[in-house]
């Protein structure tokens, strides 16, 4: 074997080796600390945090808080992960985004938290829809709508933190923008398990949401049931969301489980 042909194959480990930590990951909103990634890659703590430099040089990956999260640059590289979304997110819980929307032909959102955005994977309307501004594909604040308030309840504290030490757009006078209300706020979201929007994105909106969560309970995706202020009722479709998200969280469980 020659000098090249050593150097070519010890390149190639190490690519693999990085790609391995690239796929702790569950979605592109998470963040992970070094110890976490060592566990769900096997690979040694020394190891990972090795990689994690070399990827952040990269713009691969970003630092936050001790933690990490996917980078800029990976977004551009894999559809999966600009979407922030695992594979089969969509193709799982699109029968039961159907299921409620017959339920209660309202507008129903299926979203991933993406920073201190929500990216929206999927959307159902009819006649009814909700008067918000949202296209699959598109971007909503995550501070101010049940998708990101149940969503960020559920993740890390460094994802929390990094929110609540931002500067947070009012779009409505019910808009939480103090870092101690929207502190409480989550705490109440996460002991409840849904988050509600009482007109704080539209002043002519109200929505409730409700997770989708893995095997080890982190929330990778959530779903909500949007409508006009006027005549929806959030209390009146908690039942049914629960169940739905419950079943799809289920799903999505086992699924996880058969591709890893």
């Amino acid at each position: 074997m020659t000098l090249s042909d050593t150097a070519v194959q010890a390149t190639g480990g190490v690519v693999e080796k990085a790609f391995t930590i690239l796929e702790g990951w569950d979605h592109r909103g998470e963040t992970l600390g070094v110890s976490e990634l060592s566990r769900r890659t096997g690979l040694p703590k020394s190891t990972s945090h090795r990689l994690l430099g070399i990827l952040e040089a990269a713009g691969v990956v970003e630092r936050l808080a001790g933690t990490y999260r996917l980078g800029d640059r990976i977004r551009g590289i894999s559809g999966v992960l600009s979407a922030g979304i695992p594979a089969y997110l969509r193709e799982v819980s699109l029968p039961f985004l159907q299921d409620l929307y017959e339920l209660t032909h309202e507008t129903i959102h299926l979203g991933v938290l993406d920073g201190v955005d929500i990216h929206c994977v999927e959307k159902i309307y009819g006649h009814r829809r909700a008067p918000v501004c949202s296209r699959v594909g598109g971007l909503l604040p995550a501070h101010s709508t049940a998708l990101g308030k149940v969503l960020l309840a559920y993740s890390p504290m460094a994802t929390q933190r990094a929110i609540l030490t931002s500067e947070l757009a009012t779009y409505t006078p019910a808009t939480i923008v103090q870092p101690l209300r929207l502190a409480a706020e989550l705490r109440t979201v996460r002991q409840q398990g849904l988050a509600y929007d009482r007109g704080e994105t539209h002043p002519e909106v109200k929505c409730v949401a409700a997770p989708l969560v893995n095997a080890k309970g982190r929330a990778i995706a959530a779903i909500s049931i949007s409508g006009p202020a006027g005549r929806f009722q959030p209390e009146a479709v908690v039942e049914r969301l629960r169940r739905a998200a419950r079943a799809a969280s289920v799903v999505l469980a086992s699924k996880r489980a058969s591709v890893a």
